[in-house]
């Protein structure tokens, strides 16, 4: 009887939750789903270590700040990191989290979470955490990131 009654309540639960999981979904409009995207295919580029990141993807006035650099750094500098980076390791995994996408005009600021394992040679791979908020300016040829700053979340 017991059992009967727990399986009961947690069929209950379930279907009663089910309406919370798809509200905490993003419903984002089209301007919104087109930036996400944006950021996206930034990272399969990124990690495809394909020299399309960030070049491809920066405003000529990017400004980028990470707690890897002491401060800012603009688009050559961005590139130039990047290239040497490629060359120290790879990306294994990834995984990212949007929060929110804000639009006004032809501005998006997007905020989302990273998990990233990367591994240089052999050596066991690194696992980090970051919150990420990256400004996106919409011109002719789409959407181009103006700025890019993150921070470790967690040790």
């Amino acid at each position: 009887m017991y059992n009967k009654l727990f399986a009961a309540s947690a069929a209950l639960f379930v279907l009663a939750a089910a309406p919370l999981a798809s509200a905490q979904m993003p419903t984002w409009s089209a301007q919104q789903t087109e930036a996400w995207k944006v950021i996206e295919q930034s990272w399969a580029d990124d990690v495809a270590q394909n020299g399309k990141w960030p070049a491809n993807y920066a405003d000529p006035q990017m400004v980028v700040w990470s707690s890897e650099f002491a401060a800012p750094r603009g688009k050559d500098s961005a590139v130039r990191w990047t290239k040497f980076q490629n060359t120290q390791g790879k990306v294994v995994q990834y995984e990212l989290s949007p929060q929110s996408i804000s639009l006004s005009g032809d501005t998006a600021v997007v905020t989302y979470a990273l998990t990233i394992v990367s591994q240089r040679g052999t050596d066991k791979p690194n696992w980090d955490k970051e919150a990420i908020v990256e400004t996106l300016v919409r011109s002719g040829t789409g959407w181009k990131f103006l700025s890019s700053s993150s921070f470790a979340l967690g040790d």
